[in-house]
């Protein structure tokens, strides 16, 4: 029977793969897709160029597997915070403190996610990439969680889809001004607004109040 350790190489090759991944972030993140270039990519990882391609053969597949980790680890996170929640509340206040939180650490990321979103707008849906389907599963996430709101009466009768998208839409605004005016916000605070905000815009049912 093989045995189920990883040989030296195998961490070594991992290791290497995940050293090359934070770099195209940095690289993407601040030179854009178009100005990036694999020399810049593998002077930041302190590698050669050569090595690079032998992990990756294109800056595509450099740059869809830098964009696919992080929105997996987001969708992760997402999805076992949102589910843990007691109430919708809860859950939209822990979305928005998740994402903020994660963006935040990984802002050469955000910057490639922004970009992601702007050329899907000009993508027939069927030529979207994986990156729009994580996004589209986390935006479910949530979506399925007012939706049961709305059947248990915790809030009015919204279209549970269109709601999550535009906690999505004003999470992401959110981070973008943390990220702008950087270290003059308060994070707690401002989590707490935009829940209250989108709270009120929600609207508990009549004789229902939710905290």
């Amino acid at each position: 029977m093989p045995s189920a350790r990883l040989s030296k190489q195998d961490v070594l090759s991992a290791y290497r793969r995940t050293a090359l991944l934070e770099s195209a972030r940095r690289i993407f993140g601040r030179a854009g897709f178009e100005n990036a270039t694999m020399e810049a990519i593998a002077k930041d990882a302190d590698v050669a160029k050569g090595t690079v391609y032998l992990y990756y053969p294109s800056k595509r597949a450099i740059y869809d597997a830098a964009i696919e980790g992080c929105m997996a680890e987001l969708e992760e996170l997402t999805r076992a915070r949102v589910e843990a929640a007691g109430s919708l509340r809860e859950a939209i206040a822990t979305l928005v403190a998740t994402r903020l939180e994660f963006f935040q650490r990984q802002q050469d990321f955000f910057r490639m996610y922004i970009a992601e979103i702007g050329r899907s707008l000009t993508q027939p849906r069927a030529a979207r990439s994986r990156y729009v389907t994580r996004l589209d599963r986390q935006t479910q996430i949530l979506q399925r969680a007012i939706a049961r709101a709305v059947t248990r009466g915790e809030v009015r009768a919204v279209d549970p889809g269109a709601a999550a998208q535009a906690v999505f839409d004003m999470t992401r605004g959110l981070v973008a001004r943390h990220l702008l005016e950087q270290g003059r916000q308060d994070p707690a605070r401002d989590v707490e607004f935009l829940t209250n905000l989108i709270w009120t815009g929600l609207g508990p049912a009549r004789g229902k109040q939710t905290r």
